[in-house]
């Protein structure tokens, strides 16, 4: 129990800091006695603790009477990020990819075969672009849709998503997917929008679907060379200012 003032609540610092322990003591457990010695309480109050915790659902006791991490921390953090709380939740990892590029960026989730914008935010600069929040788009032709499938893994059934798809759009698509998984970032050059190009970054969680993050401009600011700087630089902004929980995409 290190700190160098006092907690405001005595009994709930007791509580968050045998939380923490049980959840790096990971499913095995500790016994009663080592919770004692690990978190500086004396026996009775650990054993107090830990049955308040028991009642309501943070711990439990295994048949070997050791004591591990309950189900309710889990449903608190799937609750926490549910699809109508992402947007805020990325609101400010949005806000400093818009500020810093001077571009669109989007939020999106996979929707069946498509992808449903959660939240957009636009640059100072305006930029005509056919997207608003609560539209779905096909994954097909969108770097948001490709780098959320790339982000599911090698194991996910592309002929799902292309199965009535044009021959043509359907081989682009694959590839695309195969090149985000990859780079760690999906690309398109005006198949979803004429003039528009995109570049896309997925985030995976412990639960739920992926998430995905994208950068929106024009075909005359959106070359190769930049979208491949802007894919990268997505990524790196993503790791430091993604919301607990979410990681981007490894690459490969």
């Amino acid at each position: 129990m290190d700190s160098k003032a006092a907690p405001p609540v005595g009994s709930v610092d007791k509580a968050l800091a045998l939380i923490e322990l049980l959840a790096e003591a990971g499913p095995d457990g500790l016994a009663l006695r080592d919770v004692v010695e690990a978190s500086g309480l004396n026996k009775a109050s650990a054993h107090r603790t830990l049955q308040a915790l028991q009642h309501r659902g943070f711990a439990e006791q295994d048949a070997n009477q050791r004591y591990r991490l309950g189900s309710r921390p889990a449903l608190l953090v799937e609750q926490f990020l549910r699809e109508e709380n992402l947007p805020t939740l990325f609101r400010p990892a949005l806000l400093a990819i818009c500020q810093e590029s001077q571009e669109l960026v989007h939020l999106g989730i996979l929707e069946g075969p498509t992808v449903l914008y959660l939240d957009k935010v636009e640059p100072d600069r305006t930029i005509r672009v056919w997207s608003r929040v609560g539209r779905q788009v096909s994954v097909l032709t969108t770097a948001l849709g490709r780098a959320l499938i790339a982000a599911e893994g090698a194991t996910t059934q592309l002929s799902a998503y292309t199965a009535n798809a044009d021959p043509k759009v359907a081989k682009r698509f694959e590839r695309a997917v195969a090149e985000a998984r990859l780079h760690g970032f999906a690309t398109e050059r005006e198949e979803n929008e004429a003039g528009i190009c995109c570049v896309g970054v997925a985030l995976r969680r412990s639960t739920g679907r992926p998430v995905a993050v994208s950068v929106t401009g024009p075909s005359n600011r959106m070359g190769a060379d930049r979208l491949d700087k802007l894919g990268r630089r997505l990524r790196d902004v993503l790791q430091l200012s993604a919301p607990p929980g979410f990681s981007v995409a490894p690459t490969g």
